[in-house]
C-alpha cells in the first residue's frame, strides 16, 4: 500500500505540468525520505537510525500559515529481543518565515498517531504532540524542496511497549498546485 502511494505520487511530480504562479490558498503534496534515529525507554536498540519516509498534503492559506496532513514510515528498530517497526500519522500546522524570494524557513506543530508492532504480541498505539522545524526552498512556482526536522512521540508507557520517541532527519520534494 505505501509502495503504491508512493509510486503515485512520483508519477505525479513527473507528470504534472507547471501551473499557478500564486502559491498561496493553494494544496500542496509531497514526498520525504531520511533517517530516523528512534529510542525507547528501558531497551537498548542494536540498530536505531532506520531509513524513513513519508508523504505529506496541506493547504498553504497565506506566506505564513498552512495545514498540513502526513503518514511517515519511521523503520524498524532492533533490539535484543527482537525489532519494532513504527509509523505515524499526524495533523499539523505550520508557520512559515520567507527569507527572499525562493526561501523559507518554517516551524510545525500538531498531533500524531502513532503505532509500533514489535516482534511477537506487543504493540503500542500512541497520540501526543509533533513538533519540527525546516527550510523550503522553491525550484519553480510549482515544485519545491524541504528539508526538515520532526519529532514523534512513540508507545505507551501504561501499554505493553515502552514509550519512546522518533527523530527525523529529511529531504522532500513539494508539487503546489
Amino acid at each position: 500500500m505505501n509502495k503504491i502511494a508512493i509510486a503515485a505520487l512520483l508519477t505525479a511530480f513527473v507528470a504534472a505540468p507547471a501551473v499557478a504562479a500564486d502559491s498561496y490558498g493553494n494544496a500542496y503534496v509531497g514526498i520525504k525520505v531520511g533517517q530516523a534515529k528512534t529510542n525507547f525507554d528501558n531497551i537498548s536498540l542494536t540498530k536505531d537510525s532506520p531509513m524513513a519516509y513519508g508523504i505529506f498534503g496541506g493547504s498553504q492559506f497565506n506566506k505564513n500559515f498552512a495545514v498540513e496532513a502526513e503518514y511517515t514510515d519511521l523503520g524498524k528498530g532492533e533490539f535484543a529481543g527482537g525489532e519494532a517497526k513504527s509509523s505515524a500519522w499526524g495533523l499539523s500546522v505550520v508557520g512559515s518565515v520567507p527569507i527572499g524570494n525562493n526561501f523559507s524557513l518554517y516551524g510545525k506543530l500538531g498531533v500524531a498517531r502513532a503505532n509500533t508492532d514489535a516482534s511477537g504480541s506487543a504493540s503500542a498505539k500512541h497520540t501526543g504532540a509533533t513538533y519540527g522545524l525546516g527550510g523550503n526552498f522553491d525550484v519553480s512556482p510549482s515544485v519545491g524542496l524541504r528539508l526538515s526536522y520532526e519529532r514523534y512521540n512513540l508507545g505507551d508507557s501504561a501499554a505493553t511497549f515502552p514509550s519512546g520517541k522518533a527523530d527525523v532527519l529529511a529531504l522532500g520534494a513539494v508539487l503546489k498546485f
